[in-house]
């Protein structure tokens, strides 16, 4: 049977937009970093092809911009749009946290998933700092936060959030510079737990609201103190 090339090309662009998404999550490709196609094509060993193609995707997601006559770079980070990105999250996620916290009370297995990671962030707090400790509490809050839009029972909420946590995730590099902050993080999210888990959606709402002007306060001083490149404090 003969392999559709378009197919192949399809699922190549797939895998090198998904692992380029990541690495910007991560942080490992920064904010203002040159992508260059042939340098693309010599680490994925895809074609050009799913490499403009995952190129676009991840500039649609505003993830990457296309610069015309120089090429793609990572998108870089500025003041507005760190403040834009909270703002709007402070106006979509403790509605969220609203419907997870009634739908955990109305569905004992889902509760008990929550009460599990209520229990793991609290874990996270007897180990000593280090950063295997941050990429465990990085990958229990993600996992956390997707729990929550997927107890959203607005469609619409839920995509919009989905949509921004490649946004979220990579701004994550700047609120937690200080291992002080992973400290403080864990203490909230135990705080929204515990709402959560009582069944008060009011108090998980604002123990998330809280969160997030928290973590916006903390970005902005550390890009004060060391912004590094790709990053505009007055844009």
């Amino acid at each position: 049977m003969t392999a559709d090339p378009q197919r192949e090309e399809a699922s190549k662009a797939e895998l090198v937009h998904r692992r380029l998404r990541e690495e910007i999550e991560l942080g490992e490709l920064a904010p203002g970093t040159p992508l260059s196609e042939l340098s693309l094509v010599a680490r994925t060993g895809a074609s050009r092809t799913p490499v403009r193609e995952a190129l676009r995707r991840l500039a649609a997601e505003g993830l990457v911009d296309l610069v015309p006559r120089q090429g793609a770079r990572v998108s870089r980070v500025s003041a507005r749009s760190v403040r834009d990105l909270f703002e709007f999250r402070a106006l979509l996620e403790p509605a969220a946290v609203r419907q997870a916290t009634e739908a955990a009370a109305a569905d004992p297995e889902l509760r008990r998933d929550f009460a599990a990671m209520r229990e793991a962030f609290a874990g996270t707090l007897q180990h000593a700092p280090s950063q295997a400790r941050s990429r465990s509490f990085y990958e229990l809050a993600d996992r956390f936060d997707w729990a929550v839009v997927g107890a959203t029972r607005n469609e619409h909420l839920r995509r919009t959030i989905a949509e921004l946590r490649p946004h979220t995730a990579r701004l994550r590099n700047l609120s937690h510079l200080d291992p002080e902050r992973v400290e403080v993080s864990v203490g909230e999210h135990l705080a929204i737990c515990d709402a959560l888990l009582a069944g008060d959606a009011d108090g998980a709402a604002a123990a998330l609201a809280g969160h997030l002007a928290r973590s916006l306060d903390t970005i902005f001083r550390n890009l004060a103190t060391g912004p590094g490149e790709g990053v505009d404090l007055l844009g």
